[in-house]
């Protein structure tokens, strides 16, 4: 009789250490599934920021809630990723760019422009969102790629310098140059 309550807490111990395991597995799985979806809802909302940029004239609409819409969905973003270092001086630098491009639309465009001129005036600025936004689609699906964040960031302020050149405006102040320094 002892022996078999022996032997029956033997198994009880075996059913509740597989029990367990199967639970921490389950409940680890459903903590990394909760990780991606949250986010790739933070992918998804730098892209979705990304995409009202495409298609859009700058000299029709104002582009100032835009480019808001950009930084705070890219905030979010890098927030999240904090493991990826230079991901914020790059997002930063893309939306720099497209302000640049977007004064050049504003300042090329005349009201009686020709679609032809309006879209040539134009393509600057929806190459770069394109761009931008198959940028994140690469990052987003291969993971993090400190060569490519560098080179994208030198890119784009390369050609924001081009845009402030090009029009004989001065460069933005750049933000390790302003009184305002990080925690």
């Amino acid at each position: 009789m002892e022996f078999a309550a022996v032997i029956l807490s033997g198994l009880s111990l075996v059913v509740a250490i597989v029990g367990t395991t199967l639970s921490n597995r389950r409940s680890n799985e459903a903590l990394r599934e909760s990780r991606k979806a949250a986010a790739s809802a933070l992918w998804s909302g730098v892209q979705d920021a990304v995409q009202r940029f495409i298609g859009f004239d700058p000299a029709r609409e104002a582009v100032g809630e835009r480019l808001s819409n950009l930084r705070i969905a890219g905030i979010a973003l890098i927030d999240e990723l904090d493991d990826w270092p230079g991901l914020d001086a790059w997002l930063e630098a893309e939306r720099a760019l497209g302000a640049a491009l977007a004064l050049d639309v504003m300042e090329n465009a005349k009201p009686d422009d020709s679609t032809e001129r309006r879209l040539a005036i134009l393509d600057s600025y929806q190459l770069w969102a394109q761009a931008l936004s198959s940028n994140l689609r690469q990052f987003r699906a291969r993971g993090y790629d400190a060569d490519a964040v560098v080179s994208l960031r030198s890119a784009a302020e390369q050609n924001q310098r081009s845009v402030y050149e090009k029009h004989g405006w001065p460069l933005p102040t750049a933000p390790s140059e302003s009184k305002l320094k990080p925690l």
